[in-house]
This record gives C-alpha cells, structure tokens and sequence, in this order.
C-alpha cells in the first residue's frame, strides 16, 4: 500500500495541527516501513522544510510555491489534488487537516482528519468567506471521504450531527502529547529560570497558549475575569501564540480593565521554550469556545500544571479531573475557574501526583497507529474491490 500524505493546511509547524502533522508523520512513516508499506508526502517546498521531510524515509513530491497561499491552496485540493493522485502511485491520500484542505473528487480512497468544526458552532468566527467556504465546500468535501477520523469524541459527535450521519461510522484517534517536551520539572531547575529571564517574567504567571483570535478563543472575556479576580495583583497573564487579529482588541481590553501591564503578549515562542513556560506557569489556560481537542491542555497536564478549562467541546475529555472548568460564555465562571486552578492546593497536587501517568497513555505512537489503521482499512478495501492487481480484476 502506498499512501499520499498531504502537507497542506498545516500551518508550516506554527499550530496544533502543525504539532500534529510534526509527530505523527516520522511515526506513520516508521510503521508503513515496517509493514513494507510506503509514505510519499506531498506539499509546497516550504511545507516539506517545515516538517524536515528530507530526513524521513519518504518519497516527496513538490506543489507550487503559489499554493502557500490559503486561497490557491483550499482550491487546488478541492479540484484536483484527488484526481492527480495516480500521478503520485497513491493507493489512498491522507488528509490530516481536512477541515481546512480536502479534496472534493479523488480516483483513490480518502482518508479524512477533522480536528474541530468549531465554525459551525461558534458564530463569526472567521471572515464570511472562510465561513462559507467550511459551511459549504469542506462539508460537502466531508461526505464524500472514505473514512472520517476525528481527535476527540466531542468533534466526532459534533461532525456526525453537522453530516446527519450514524456516529459511529466516524473513527477516534485521540491526539497525543509527546512526554520527552512535557514533564514534571522542579521549580528551582535552572532551565526555568533561564525561559523566565529569557521573557522577562518576574511574577507568577497564568499562561494561555494559543492563536490570537476574537471570538473563537474568548481572549476577552478572559481579560475581564483575570481583571475581576484576586489574581490580577498577584500574577501576571501570559499570552503565547500568533495573532491572527484580536492583538488589538485584547490590548483595548487590558488597557479599559486596568490590567494592561499585567496582561503580556509574547507572541509565537520557540519550540524548547513552551515546556519550560508550561512547567513554570501557576495555571495553564484554555478557555476558547469550542475546542476540537486542545492539546496544551493535555501538555500542561503532562507537565504536572493544572488546567483553567472550557467545559465546552472535547476539552472535558482531554482534561479529565485535572482542571477547574468554567462556562467560557459566563465571565464569572472564568473568575472563578482562574482563581481555582492558580491556588486549590488540592487540584495542584492531585495533577501533579497523577498527571503525568494520564498524559502518558496518550502518546503520539498511538495517534500513528490508529491513523494507519484507518489507512489500511479503506486501501484493503479497494484492493478487495478491484482485485490484486488494482484493476477490474478481470
């Protein structure tokens, strides 16, 4: 079996299904091996540098430098990344973030990854084209996939409602978090000072970790109960992630609020630095409206930090008992939650005690092998239909 492993939609690294693109495919591509199958990935020059594909045992194949672009992108894996798929030898294309890049037409099975369809839920969350464009072409895209795979439970059921489709013709496979990056670490380690030095953190810190986006990830509310709380003369609230056109509006908030010197923005941080923040911060937040996974959530908890959670979407699930959750909609719960996960001794010492062997179970290798699984069961599929020569069989 030979599949096509699509870059595309994976922001070049810089998200959460960036990291999951990152860890599953060198794993993917160590099982395919291993069972004499073969990867070739195909994306932009930029995407395969992102995710170091040169070092992988895969062939690659090459996209124009013009499909970066979101717009050419959505319309090419739409139109015709299917149908070129023979070019690539493919017996089925994977598609790891297809609720952003799938193909609407293939001559080979697909294999289809949702991560959320929290645009459905969660009103004006992008631009009215971006929308529409999930509304109506990714859905209908979605219907026509082979296998549908989602990260959580939470965003199966919510796909099999959007679909009026049979929940369990939807596959789970839980994303993972990799315990090498996200461990407990002790507070006098020197690593942490040096991430603390290095961004200029003097005082207890809240950290939220996620893309800059109003109303998807409720940066607002947020700043209005980390205003309204005991913490704001205690701590500070650390904001990591691009900014994806809230930046000004949070600084507004901050600033109407009076917390604006407590309220910072360091923006996309480097990848050896985000353990060291998580495993420093008094809290980890993840409070957005609909979350398909959320997967710092799950590295705060590996680390041995609790959780200030949603109790929305799949995050109740990723969660477990390790966070304080909150209504993200209701700013007082958000207060509340904060002020819980910042200071309950016992939800400290409960997630430090018990975290990590939670987070352990829930490792990348899994998250691989079940998308192989998948893989494998629609590329049997079409070998029994076509016969063993992928012909008519005749």
């Amino acid at each position: 079996m030979r599949i096509a492993f699509y870059l595309a939609g994976s922001d070049l690294g810089r998200s959460g299904i960036g990291i999951y693109v990152r860890e599953v495919l060198p794993r993917l591509t160590a099982l395919a091996e291993e069972a004499g199958d073969d990867i070739v990935v195909v994306g932009t020059r930029a995407e395969h540098e992102a995710f170091s594909t040169r070092a992988l045992a895969v062939e690659r194949r090459f996209l124009p430098a013009a499909l970066d672009r979101p717009g050419p992108s959505a319309l090419f894996h739409l139109a015709a990344a299917g149908l070129l798929a023979p070019l690539h030898r493919a017996d089925v294309i994977l598609l790891p973030a297809a609720n952003r890049r799938l193909t609407a037409v293939s001559r080979v099975p697909t294999v289809a990854v949702v991560h959320d369809i929290a645009q459905l839920e969660v009103a004006k969350k992008y631009d009215p084209l971006r929308m529409a464009y999930v509304k109506y072409a990714v859905m209908g895209a979605l219907r026509r996939a082979d296998s549908l795979v989602t990260v959580s439970g939470a965003t199966r059921d919510d796909l099999a409602a959007a679909l009026a489709i049979d929940p369990s013709t939807i596959r789970v496979v839980l994303n993972g978090v990799d315990t090498q990056r996200f461990h407990p670490m002790e507070s006098n380690d020197p690593a942490l000072g040096e991430v603390r030095t290095a961004h200029h953190l003097d005082r207890p810190f809240l950290l939220y970790v996620s893309r800059l986006e109003d109303p998807g990830k409720n940066h607002l509310r947020l700043v209005r109960a980390f205003a309204g709380s005991s913490l704001r003369s205690t701590h500070d609230l650390i904001l990591v992630g691009a900014d994806w056109g809230a930046g000004d509006a949070i600084e507004a908030a901050a600033a109407e609020a009076g917390v604006a010197e407590r309220v910072r923005w360091l923006g996309f941080v480097e990848d050896d630095h985000l353990p060291r923040l998580v495993s420093s911060a008094d809290a980890v937040i993840m409070v957005g409206l609909r979350e398909g996974f959320g997967l710092p959530a799950l590295e705060a908890i590996a680390a041995g930090r609790p959780v200030c959670a949603s109790n929305t979407g799949a995050l109740p699930e990723v969660v477990g008992p390790y966070a304080a959750l909150c209504d993200p909609y209701d700013v007082e719960s958000i207060r509340q939650a904060l002020e819980a996960a910042a200071t309950d001794p016992e939800l400290h010492a409960r997630v430090a005690a018990e975290g990590p062997g939670w987070a352990q179970v829930r490792g990348w290798g899994a998250t691989a092998a079940g998308l192989y699984e998948a893989c494998r069961a629609v590329g049997d599929s079409r070998m029994h239909r076509s016969g063993p020569l992928g012909s008519s069989g005749q």
